[in-house]
């Protein structure tokens, strides 16, 4: 009869000690939770505009400020664009062989430098066919710009991006955005 009393009391001294050991790994586990959603998550969007009656004048540059919170950190910059071919916004581009969506993207990282591109888009191939499939009346494109762009210092990136349209303005572009997507911390 001893015996089992002692087995009993032993048994409630390990089942309270699995308790105490559970409820500090519970406590361990929410910690590491709390500590991970506070720190800053890296945007992906740099800049998104909608162009009013699907027009783009020459001279209206766009401009971002990109915040990296983590550096150093190499994301893939990329351009997503929308291109109207409904009247009386249509793309001008109607399959001219030399025509090109062309733009020039300036970047100027925190400690003053800078870089400007010139960047040429062929959107659609030489029957005069978009190079892309038409969802809800547009036809979306995603357009690399700078793969593997390092940015090496914590703080604000400025882009500026130009349209180089040599007629003005150009028709039939409803929306153009740039991302970075981040291929590593």
């Amino acid at each position: 009869m001893c015996f089992y009393k002692e087995n009993i009391v032993f048994l409630q001294i390990v089942k309270v000690c699995i308790k105490e050991r559970l409820l500090s790994f519970v406590a361990l586990i929410i910690f590491a939770l709390s500590m991970v959603s506070c720190t800053e998550k890296q945007d992906s969007v740099v800049l998104s505009k909608d162009f009013q009656s699907e027009t783009w004048g020459r001279f209206d540059y766009l401009e971002a400020t990109y915040n990296v919170v983590k550096a150093p950190m190499t994301a893939d910059v990329v351009m997503d664009i929308d291109i109207s071919d409904v009247y009386p916004n249509i793309y001008p581009y109607h399959g001219a062989e030399n025509e090109m969506f062309v733009v020039v993207l300036s970047v100027s990282s925190p400690d003053g430098g800078s870089r400007a591109r010139e960047y040429k888009f062929r959107l659609r191939d030489s029957e005069g066919n978009f190079k892309s499939e038409k969802v809800d009346g547009y036809y979306h494109f995603e357009l690399p710009l700078i793969n593997e762009m390092s940015f090496n210092e914590k703080g604000e990136y400025h882009f500026k991006v130009e349209n180089k349209y040599s007629k003005d303005p150009l028709y039939g572009i409803k929306s153009l955005n740039i991302n970075c997507l981040q291929i590593n911390n």
